[in-house]
């Protein structure tokens, strides 16, 4: 079994969850293979709490382009 705390990285705080908190949502980031269970398990294990619906979204970082000289 993994380690709970390889699995959940850290919380998002933002002004979105921090909206989504009022209704009992909150909102990790977490290992990219982790699945649906091993996160409830994870959470469960940490907090000691009893979650209900785990929901899981993969998101693409952001690509940065650096521009050296003078603009056209």
């Amino acid at each position: 079994m993994k380690d709970p705390h390889d699995i959940i990285i850290r919380p998002l705080i933002t002004e979105k969850t921090m909206s989504l908190k009022e209704e009992n949502k909150y909102v990790f980031e977490v290992a990219k293979n982790a699945n649906k269970t091993e996160i409830k398990n994870a959470l469960e294990a940490i907090f000691g709490v009893k979650v209900e619906k785990v929901n899981v979204l993969n998101m693409l970082g952001k690509q940065n382009v650096c521009l050296h000289g003078h603009l056209p």
